[in-house]
């Protein structure tokens, strides 16, 4: 379709020849005339975003090219990885990771939802641990005695299992992957997995359920722990997500003993470092054309997650809504898709910005495949703004100009309404004139 912008000059100039020369001139159409107020508002726009952060780079992307490095990708590997693991365990980060299981009591239910990730060695101690016999004794006669006593024995642990129910049969075996040195491999690598539950097979003894030496065990706790600097070559502290695993073995012995029963809480036996290694949902952000101010570009009016495609449909994941006016994404109402109505006024809340009500995110789906970042650029987005209530404006993102939509992964968090995102995201005016275009900006 032909398009016309009308700039102030050209305006002047249509008008003029209308007046000169209208028997020559052709008057153009209503749909050339909102084509051209819709390219003002554009142009407006750009004007605007040029003054906040300067002039974009000529390659600038935004995002949407498949030539941008994304630095956490899933790792196709099969068996143990040599390359590209997370950093190897520290003596100290060792000894202060075991004294704080050591410390901290409590199981945990389940743990996170990760289906890729890294497993590391941290310690292993199953030596000279105490347990308690229910003693019986069947002298003297007739009916003998009970009781309770201490004592101390060296447990097992092997075939550490991970999955997503407490089951050995339907969880995975991390294979040579021992409690007492981690085995062969610095560092074991799930694939395709799940991190909710962990388990081990016990050596020492039987589980009631299972014949002898078959007994599993879940007894494990996830903790997110700051590491102090000291433990770091650099200095510097860091959070991690460790897995402790509890010793427990049951056996009979005129009575059943069971071996750690007294530290049970504490899964201080065979502790783990985990550190996911899922590939972060590709996530747009999007300004609806109508900043004009600094504070105005927190490009939080339409964000959304791109979640699977599959049978020509792809999903998304809403998650804020910052516009006020009318905003559709693949033809759907986003304000609408978090059950908010328009007002009198015409405009809608904004959701889930700090402004307004919130929402939890919300999955829908458009027409298509979008995977890579081409063909994500190509969702349709439109806002209906006042004057552009019929057919709306879309937002789109060229290469090298102003942009009105950016492609993010979903470790960017939601810019709060009215809050420049340069405000919390430091490095996006670098970003717009060149620099970060292989890296993440917002990291």
């Amino acid at each position: 379709m032909k398009k016309y912008l009308m700039t102030g000059i050209a305006a002047i100039a249509m008008c003029a020849a209308f007046t000169s020369c209208s028997k020559d001139v052709e008057p153009m159409s209503q749909e050339q005339i909102n084509q051209a107020n819709a390219q003002k508002v554009v142009a407006d726009y750009e004007a605007a975003f040029i003054k906040a952060f300067g002039q974009p780079a000529a390659n600038q992307t935004w995002g949407f090219s498949s030539n941008v490095t994304r630095s956490v990708t899933k790792k196709d590997m099969t068996g143990y990885p040599t390359t590209g693991n997370p950093a190897p365990i520290t003596v100290k980060e060792a000894e202060f990771v075991t004294e704080w299981f050591q410390k901290n009591p409590g199981l945990s239910e389940e743990g996170k939802p990760w289906t890729n990730f890294y497993v590391q060695f941290v310690s292993g101690d199953q030596t000279n641990k105490k347990g308690i016999w229910h003693r019986h004794d069947i002298n003297p006669q007739p009916n003998g005695r009970d009781w309770d006593e201490e004592f101390t024995d060296n447990g097992g642990m092997d075939k550490l299992h991970v999955g997503a129910t407490q089951d050995q049969n339907s969880t995975d075996h991390i294979n040579d992957f021992n409690a007492k040195t981690g085995g062969p491999w610095d560092v074991a690598y799930v694939s395709n997995g799940s991190a909710m539950q962990w388990g081990y097979h016990s050596s020492w003894g039987e589980d009631s359920k299972a014949p002898k030496g078959d007994g599993y065990y879940w007894y494990f706790k996830m903790a997110d722990i700051e590491v102090p600097g000291y433990c770091f070559e650099d200095g510097k502290p860091r959070t991690g997500c460790y897995v402790g695993l509890s010793l427990y073995g049951k056996k009979y012995d005129n009575g059943d003993k069971e071996l750690g029963y007294q530290r049970l809480q504490y899964a201080e036996d065979w502790i783990l470092k985990i550190t996911n290694a899922d590939k972060p949902l590709y996530r747009v952000i999007a300004e609806d054309l109508n900043a004009q101010e600094l504070t105005d570009f927190d490009f939080n009016d339409v964000v959304f997650d791109v979640v699977k495609a599959e049978n020509n449909k792809t999903t998304l994941k809403l998650i804020a809504a910052g516009g006020i006016y009318k905003l559709t994404v693949g033809g759907q109402e986003v304000h609408e898709l978090f059950e908010q109505q328009v007002k009198a006024d015409g405009t809608y809340p904004m959701v889930n910005t700090g402004a307004g009500p919130t929402h939890a995110p919300v999955t829908f789906t458009v027409d298509g495949t979008y995977t890579t970042p081409e063909q994500i650029r190509d969702i349709e987005i439109r806002v209906y703004k006042p004057g552009f209530e019929q057919n709306g404006v879309e937002l789109t993102a060229t290469t090298g100009k102003p942009a009105c939509k950016i492609l993010v992964d979903d470790t960017f968090g939601v810019v709060t309404e009215r809050d420049n995102i340069s405000n919390q995201y430091g490095n996006f005016t670098k970003y717009v004139g060149g620099e970060f275009v292989d890296e993440f900006w917002w990291k």
